[in-house]
């Protein structure tokens, strides 16, 4: 999986092929066709793959506190994009929508329908905490988009952003995070 997820970031999605990741570890084609029915399936798997670990992050913190835990999870989330740079970068390649058009088979169907349910009870009780379900978007934007944000460009281009990025972003969730 690292190896095609090093090909698809090289490459593209439409330039990765099952003979370029299987030269680039070294295994038999038919061994990568025996596990993946096509490239679309390993590329699904693979965007899946970085979604549960970003999410793994994000649902690190303890749960009594709703808000606490949005930050530790966000700030896991934004050490986890520094650390991981190849994940970051793949989940910023690939949309859920993107795998609609293409041949899956149902067992990854399923995985793709049902990604954000372990995820989407955490953030509706943020958004409870915030003032109710139309709080939902300010929950995504504090805890998602603003620590990947904040990362992404140091992730592209291979840089180690400023020693108080991570004391600021925290300062901007948890301002995010408070009542209005």
């Amino acid at each position: 999986m690292d190896a095609a997820r090093t090909v698809v970031l090289e490459r593209g999605a439409r330039g990765t092929t099952i003979g370029a990741i299987a030269s680039a570890c070294q295994a038999p084609t038919g061994s990568i066709y025996h596990r993946f029915e096509s490239v679309d399936e390993l590329l699904a798997r693979l965007w899946i793959r970085a979604i549960r670990r970003v999410q793994d992050e994000l649902l690190c913190g303890d749960q009594d506190d709703v808000v606490d835990a949005a930050v530790t999870g966000a700030l896991a989330a934004y050490d986890f994009c520094l650390r991981e740079r190849a994940d970051a970068l793949l989940l910023s390649s690939f949309r859920r929508t993107d795998f609609d058009a293409v041949r899956l088979g149902d067992d990854v169907r399923a995985e793709l329908e049902h990604l954000n349910d372990r995820i989407d009870p955490f953030f509706a009780a943020l958004a409870r905490v915030l003032g109710g379900r139309a709080q939902t978007d300010l929950a995504l934007l504090a805890v998602r988009d603003l620590p990947y944000g904040a990362a992404l460009p140091h992730v592209r281009d291979g840089t180690t952003p400023p020693p108080q990025r991570r004391a600021r972003l925290e300062a901007a969730i948890r301002a995010a995070l408070s009542p209005a």
